[in-house]
């Protein structure tokens, strides 16, 4: 996948305005507007572990730009981003804590990465990332890469892709060290609810 990928990328001056428009389009179709909530299957490709580790649970994006990953298998954990601040609560092991976004190194800057591609604002991220497009009658596929010189060392390489279901996508995030985290992913819900179950599990992130 990593050969094709990049073959793709050196192909990307000759590709003209179709993918253009191409891109558009699917920028259009993963962006969403207010809040959602999705479920989540997540496999983790480690390079120590023998076998991949597996996780299950829920996200939830605000139209804030709030995005609350809720883990509940294997175990209970609340992970939230804000645009200003990370949070984590592992009630098992009673661990809470917090950091500014800018203190959170390259951890901060790949959680940012994820929640603009999941809340459908990739286009923010074209001046520091090249985009390859894929677009056929019933799939599609996104390719987001770091531009070359751009801290493309340290920084991921994304694949976020469909079919005609709307509310179901993957997204696969891949390490330059050959580590990977897969995620599939269904939009369960939208609206004021989801605010609801937003702002509850930010306040036990809290702890308040």
């Amino acid at each position: 996948m990593k050969r094709s990928f990049w073959l793709l990328i050196t192909l990307w001056p000759l590709v003209g305005l179709a993918d253009e428009a191409d891109l558009a389009e699917l920028l259009g179709r993963i962006r969403h507007n207010g809040s959602a909530e999705f479920n989540y299957q997540e496999t983790r490709k480690l390079e120590l572990a023998v076998n991949p580790w597996h996780g299950q649970g829920m996200m939830l994006s605000g139209a804030d730009g709030s995005l609350i990953k809720l883990q509940l298998q294997p175990k209970r954990v609340i992970m939230v981003s804000t645009p200003q601040r990370l949070y984590y609560w592992d009630p098992q092991q009673k661990q809470r804590h917090s950091a500014a976004v800018g203190q959170a190194g390259a951890a901060g800057a790949q959680i940012g990465l994820f929640r603009s591609v999941l809340q459908g604002h990739a286009a923010d991220l074209q001046a520091s990332y090249d985009f390859v497009p894929q677009l056929h009658d019933k799939t599609w596929r996104l390719w987001i890469a770091p531009k070359p010189g751009l801290n493309s060392e340290d920084a991921p390489t994304i694949e976020i892709s469909g079919d005609e279901n709307a509310d179901k996508r993957q997204v696969i995030i891949s390490q330059p060290d050959g580590e990977a985290t897969e995620y599939q992913m269904l939009k369960v819900a939208e609206g004021p609810e989801v605010d609801k179950s937003i702002r509850q599990l930010l306040l036990e992130a809290l702890g308040d």
